[in-house]
């Protein structure tokens, strides 16, 4: 498992996380999955929801966040091609005490954010 670290981001991942696009202080990360079914784990999902949602052929996960201080905001998107406009779903997500896991299971992805220690 790989870890990537930069202010408060914290990935760690069973996938290559490779730095795309660096412009001033915005950074875009790709991790490419491989058209996996990804199965994303979300704290906190009310009761009469299942515990996870399910993407089904995606090629990777792109990260977009700054590293201006006092912004602990990223946007994740689930590709299905290369281009941004191939996105299936997009998230808001604030790092600040929380970090994203990205595990390799025998059928899909597994995609979770878990509570930093």
């Amino acid at each position: 498992m790989m870890e990537y670290r930069n202010g408060n981001l914290l990935i760690k991942s069973d996938y290559e996380i490779k730095p795309f696009m660096e412009e001033e202080a915005d950074i875009d990360l790709f991790i490419p999955l491989g058209n996996r079914t990804l199965n994303l784990y979300l704290e906190g999902m009310p009761q009469y929801m299942d515990n996870r949602i399910q993407l089904l052929d995606i090629r990777s996960v792109l990260i977009r966040f700054t590293t201006e201080e006092n912004n602990n905001l990223c946007t994740i998107h689930f590709l299905r091609n290369i281009d941004l406009r191939s996105t299936v779903m997009n998230l808001v997500f604030n790092y600040e005490n929380h970090y994203i896991n990205i595990k390799e299971e025998d059928y899909g992805v597994q995609f979770s954010i878990g509570k930093k220690s």
